[in-house]
């Protein structure tokens, strides 16, 4: 997999206000099925775990949000790959609704995924943090705050973060709490500008394949990328 690299300075950044503007114009006005892109970057972000982690048991932990769904998707892509995955949700799965809801159900089908309450005392070769994302409330808690303490912890563990490390604010890069200390994030679409935090690791951008239109109405130029998924450096 050949990942092309781009400069920090030369992309936007996306405040989460107009991010918020830019999901509800894309479902509404755009007519984009969220479906399409949620599998579209559960893909992007199982290529990357398989080019930086090609090989051992993977960990999922997802959220119930569109970063969640993401992550999701990803467990089942890298499952039918033929890599051992288990996924740990951070809310009880009746908590879970809509797209979310959807993927964690369709886990079922894959033998090689093990969905677990908490997550096992074992090692893991690459560990998804798909938790919260970019609509951080305050400090993680609870299962949340469980989970980043776990993955903080996994001394020999590749950490991937999915738009943004759990516990770091996307508009700033401010941390009210504790946060996942990844060893590379996988960016949705358009870079937060909270991501030049060292907590991002190796920072890179998955292409959503936004319209050139809808950019415009939120104020930002026309983008496209080289290729699906990009690397980032400073």
């Amino acid at each position: 997999m050949h990942i092309p690299t781009l400069s920090w300075n030369d992309l936007p950044k996306v405040s989460t206000a107009q991010m918020e503007h830019l999901i509800t114009l894309a479902t509404g006005k755009y007519g984009l099925d969220m479906r399409v892109l949620i599998e579209h970057i559960g893909r992007s972000t199982a290529d990357l775990c398989q080019h930086l982690v090609p090989e051992g048991p993977v960990l999922v932990v997802a959220g119930r949000g569109g970063n969640g769904g993401a992550g999701l998707a990803a467990a089942r892509l890298l499952a039918g790959r033929g890599r051992a995955v288990w996924v740990a949700p951070i809310h009880e799965a009746e908590n879970y609704s809509g797209l979310p809801k959807e993927q964690l159900e369709a886990l079922k089908h894959y033998p090689s995924v093990k969905v677990k309450s908490s997550i096992p005392k074992m090692k893991f070769a690459c560990a998804l943090d798909a938790a919260v994302g970019a609509n951080l409330e305050g400090p993680p808690r609870g299962r949340t705050l469980d989970a980043l303490t776990v993955l903080n912890a996994m001394d020999t563990c590749t950490v991937i973060s999915l738009d943004i490390p759990t516990g770091l604010t996307a508009n700033d890069g401010t941390t009210p709490g504790q946060v996942v200390q990844a060893d590379a994030t996988l960016c949705i679409g358009l870079l937060k500008p909270g991501l030049q935090h060292r907590a991002a690791g190796d920072l890179y951008l998955a292409d959503a394949v936004i319209p050139p239109l809808l950019l415009a109405e939120i104020g930002l130029q026309p983008l496209t990328l080289p290729a699906w998924v990009c690397r980032v450096l400073p």
